[in-house]
């Protein structure tokens, strides 16, 4: 099979290349001009350049492929303007969507996100792919708005009849290449005094890379699977402050055990967005004010229809993915 993955330098992405390669699978994988493919090099997959926000630039990329993998995404949640996430999230997935439809290919598989169920987490509730997707339009939710968006592009096109169109809605992912979970909560543990913010320890959607590309694999090539979408999230219960023990153990560092109030955390997030805003920066800072309510916030999921419809069962174990991160933190030179 002949494949595309677009994002393929960014953390999911790059498992996808993998996880494809070591089926057996021809893989293409795009990469923008600025990217760093270092890794991609080692995967033996064919790289080509573009950028989904360039739609000229995607039909070389998509020519004779038989199912893209459609990953890229601007990933920073709670930061950014509007017109950012647009662009790349909703018109550059309608981009790989047009030039996949324009080149007769016959699967596309949407990488999606938990996050598409916006308000339905305050409920308490499990969400399963049928509870409603409703998201308050604000700042903080750009990225949500923004992923729910684009899927809603991509079914159209498969309703259309343009496509045939999976997607799957992925958890807290971490991995090996991970900027923002696990390279964050590395980072807090690694500080010389380490203060959890507030006393929360809610239950979060933690999985492992490589397990979501697996169920991605799955979901692109099953034919009960075109036209549906899947949460990817363990079946055990994971909560955050049980996960950064386990990542403190790992990497020899003392469990967070001092709290500060939730409120001192949320001014001290505050002025550094303010400091970023100052310097113009482009990357998310350290500490955001949404990143905080996201380590106070529960994501309850129910994923059984993967694991009943496609035989997706996740391999790794929190404590296994957590010393495969580390060990790859401390191939990079981080210790």
């Amino acid at each position: 099979m002949r494949t595309l993955v677009t994002g393929a330098t960014g953390l999911l992405g790059s498992h996808i290349v993998e996880s494809l390669a070591a089926k057996g699978h021809y893989v293409r994988a795009l990469a923008r001009t600025t990217s760093d493919v270092s890794h991609l090099e080692t995967t033996g997959a064919e790289i080509v350049y573009g950028n989904i926000e360039d739609f000229d630039s995607l039909r070389p990329a998509v020519e004779g492929v038989d199912l893209v993998f459609h990953a890229a995404a601007r990933v920073m949640p709670g930061w950014g303007a509007w017109p950012d996430y647009e662009s790349c999230i909703i018109r550059g997935t309608v981009n790989v969507l047009r030039a996949s439809a324009d080149a007769g290919i016959s699967r596309f598989l949407q990488i999606s996100s938990l996050s598409v169920y916006g308000e339905a987490f305050s409920t308490g509730v499990f969400a399963n792919e049928s509870t409603p997707c409703e998201i308050a339009f604000k700042p903080d939710n750009y990225y949500d708005c923004a992923k729910l968006e684009a899927e809603k592009a991509a079914f159209e096109f498969h309703n259309s009849g343009r496509l045939q169109v999976s997607a799957i809605r992925p958890g807290w992912v971490y991995g090996p290449r991970d900027r923002l979970l696990a390279d964050r909560l590395a980072r807090q543990l690694q500080m010389p005094i380490v203060m959890w913010p507030g006393r929360a320890n809610p239950r979060v959607p933690l999985i492992f890379a490589s397990d979501v590309a697996d169920c991605a694999i799955l979901a692109a090539t099953s034919d009960r699977a075109a036209g549906q979408a899947y949460n990817v999230a363990p079946p055990y219960e994971v909560r955050l402050r049980d996960f950064a023990a386990v990542m403190a153990r790992a990497l020899g560092r003392p469990e967070p055990k001092l709290s500060v109030p939730f409120s001192m955390a949320y001014v001290v997030c505050a002025v550094s967005e303010a400091w970023a805003r100052l310097r113009r920066a482009e990357e998310m800072p350290f500490l955001t004010r949404s990143g905080l309510r996201s380590l106070n916030s529960e994501m309850l999921v129910d994923a059984s229809k993967a694991r009943e419809e496609l035989g997706w069962e996740p391999a790794v174990s929190v404590e296994e993915g957590v010393k495969l991160y580390v060990s790859w933190l401390r191939s990079q030179g981080r210790k």
